[in-house]
């Protein structure tokens, strides 16, 4: 049923399959009102006009509007593809108790024809205590283990709900009861719109983490409740495959215009910062002047849009490998997005068990954080596996503080001179000192991503440092006799006349400090030439 195509941090590109046609994933989901008449939009235009694959609607307001009466989901709602119905475990949490039982839930989703149900689950509060929790966890664990000698049709999908709210030990205890049910094709991880509504970035982030890590990864998970698409590549990022969300009308109905960072009061502003068919064809001061119904319209097709452009967006930046950088500019655009971020970061191993080791571009350090991309990481890692060669004589090239356009040419001069000069270059190793990745051998400097980096040159002193020192430590432990230094030498003096790292053993240490740069690699030629002469 779900194919995945490509992945990225835990983002994943990939198509669920169904008979009412496919859902690209990662998607959004807009929530519409089972009554048109209710609705800001034509739900017949979503699919030609928005690219909307998937929709979700509620199943509680069908049967409290019409009861038992016969009803064709996909007629009722104008919407010829897949379709999920809720449960009104919603309506629940806002309410109160609602009237319906699990068994009678179940058969009315049925009988609509709704292609993806959900089971009555109880939903947690943000106020809940955690014994309140934790009874209503064990209530929707019960249901769910019910779901297989209840449903009777196989053409609806059922998605196992997975409660929990913040209490982190009950959303893994839900989630591996959950996903023990062979009925459930999806799952979906609830309670989380008053978490939006407090903008508890950082909470999700631990929420939805902490629920992937227990799931059958071959089915997709479902988040119930989204909100701003500025938070869309997170929750991606973290591991969400589709998401519905409502904010798109719900904003409008507060005359709220949407952009991929931020919002605007229409009354704000002064021109549309966007291009589509409702912003090239209306200006702020002559939409406002609109009778409200057309003003309301008008808001939400724009928000539509912009939320199914940043969809594209991210399926985009999964595809290319950069989702990281997406997902850090949008990080900026809120102070709780970029909790949200560092709170992500902080699950690195996760990060790096799924991201790609090789992609099909460069990456890009623009901040301290980047540092911390799965890739680097990763390829850290690697490097400090390495067994050094147990050669004596050591030359070093240093590209701290360097200043290259393409460090990718200097690699390939060197060993092309290396090449040229074997016989006498023969009792040398050559190692490179990155800022990034740290101490790592010439042979291996075209790997991804060592020459496939573009980086800030103002990263923090600390972070430099600790490169150096550990740099420092590692060619300690090679017993070396001779050490040549090559490059920008300033802060590895300092730290190496702070810890005398080298200076303990009987090392002959030789210098040649200059900042590297392109018009220094005949420099280096020069050196090394003159080193292996000597």
């Amino acid at each position: 049923m779900f194919e995945i195509t490509a992945t990225d941090l835990l983002g994943r590109n990939g198509i669920i399959h169904t008979k009412k046609g496919k859902i690209r994933t990662p998607c959004f989901v807009p929530v519409v009102h089972p009554e048109s008449s209710k609705n800001l939009l034509s739900v017949k235009e979503f699919q030609t006009k928005y690219d909307v694959d998937f929709i979700i609607t509620s199943s509680y307001i069908l049967k409290n509007r019409y009861a038992d009466a016969k009803i064709d989901l996909h007629k009722q709602t104008s919407f010829l593809g897949p379709i999920m119905t809720d449960s009104g475990a919603y309506q629940s949490l806002v309410y109160g108790e609602i009237e319906f039982t699990p068994e009678s839930v179940i058969a009315y989703q049925e009988r609509l024809g709704s292609d993806f149900g959900v089971p009555l689950d109880i939903p947690i509060a943000i106020n809940d205590s955690y014994e309140v929790a934790k009874t209503k966890v064990e209530e929707t664990i019960l249901r769910c283990k019910q779901v297989p000698s209840t449903i009777a049709n196989t053409d609806t999908v059922w998605v196992g709900p997975i409660q929990g709210g913040r209490y982190l030990d009950l959303l893994e205890k839900s989630s591996r009861a959950v996903s023990e049910v062979d009925s459930f094709g999806m799952f979906a991880l609830g309670s989380v719109v008053e978490l939006m509504s407090d903008y508890q970035y950082d909470t999700l982030v631990d929420m939805i983490l902490t629920v992937k890590q227990h799931l059958d990864p071959g089915r997709p998970l479902h988040l119930f409740g989204a909100g701003h698409p500025s938070m869309f590549p997170l929750i991606v990022a973290a591991g969400c495959d589709s998401f519905d969300s409502a904010a798109y009308a719900l904003y409008a109905h507060e005359f709220r215009y949407m952009t991929t960072t931020q919002t605007f009061l229409l009354e704000e502003l002064e021109v549309f910062p966007c291009n589509c068919p409702v912003c090239l064809n209306n200006t702020p001061k002559e939409l406002i002047k609109r009778p409200k119904k057309e003003i309301l319209s008008a808001l939400a097709s724009h928000n539509l849009f912009v939320c199914q452009a940043e969809m594209k967006n991210i399926r985009r930046a999964i595809s290319m490998g950069t989702l990281w950088e997406l997902l850090e500019s949008r990080s900026l655009s809120h102070p709780n997005l970029k909790k949200g971020f560092d709170r992500l970061i902080q699950s690195s191993d996760l990060l790096v068990n799924n991201t790609p080791a090789i992609k099909k571009k460069g990456i890009f350090v623009v901040s301290d954080d980047s540092l911390k991309r799965p890739e680097i990481i990763s390829h850290k890692q690697r490097i400090d596996s390495l067994v050094y060669s147990g050669s004596k004589n050591l030359i070093v090239i240093s590209l701290i503080h360097a200043d290259f356009e393409q460090v990718y040419a200097l690699f390939k001069s060197v060993k092309r001179f290396l090449k040229k000069h074997a016989s006498i270059a023969k009792g040398f190793e050559i190692w490179v000192l990155d800022p990034v990745f740290g101490l790592y051998p010439l042979e291996i400097s075209e790997v991804f991503p060592l020459a496939q980096y573009v980086a800030i040159d103002n990263l923090l002193r600390e972070n430099i440092h600790s490169i150096i020192r550990s740099s420092l430590n590692k060619l300690n432990d090679f017993q070396l006799d001779n050490l040549i230094l090559i490059g920008n030498l300033t802060d590895i003096n300092e730290i190496e006349k702070e810890h005398l790292i080298l200076g303990k053993t009987n090392l002959n240490i030789k210098s040649f400090s200059f900042t590297v740069n392109d018009t220094s690699q005949s420099k280096i030629l020069f050196i090394l030439d003159q080193i292996f002469g000597n």
